[in-house]
């Protein structure tokens, strides 16, 4: 019995340690107007689905859309984000897109989110 408590333990920690370097970065709350398409390469379509920021790092974010459908794990995605004025400095009084790719880590169909790893 001890010893499949201490393996328990050990691969616990090991699963532990492994979530907790995934995320290097915080996460901050920010909600930001979002676009995105991905490129299906069984049908070669490319459709645009519009969504939203649910949290950003430096290394990816959370987006919650309604119309995306269920994507394989790392499918590539372009990304546009449009900053609302109001959140920026008074200095930028019309914010361009920001343009951004990176690939699905994850996908929530019934919370309708994906993770997304940005690129670079």
């Amino acid at each position: 019995m001890l010893c499949i408590r201490t393996r328990f333990n050990f691969f616990k920690k090991r699963l532990m340690n492994q979530i907790s370097e995934r995320r290097r970065w915080p996460r901050h709350r920010v909600r930001i107007p979002v676009s995105l398409k991905y490129s299906d390469t069984r049908t070669f379509s490319q459709t645009w689905h519009v969504g939203e920021t649910y949290d950003i790092s430096v290394e990816g974010m959370r987006i919650i859309t309604s119309s995306l459908p269920e994507l394989p794990e790392f499918s590539r995605l372009e990304i546009l984000c449009f900053p609302k004025e109001d959140s920026l400095l008074p200095y930028i009084p019309e914010p361009e897109p920001v343009s951004m790719t990176g690939v699905v880590i994850w996908q929530d169909i019934k919370n309708k989110s994906i993770g997304v790893k940005l690129d670079g």
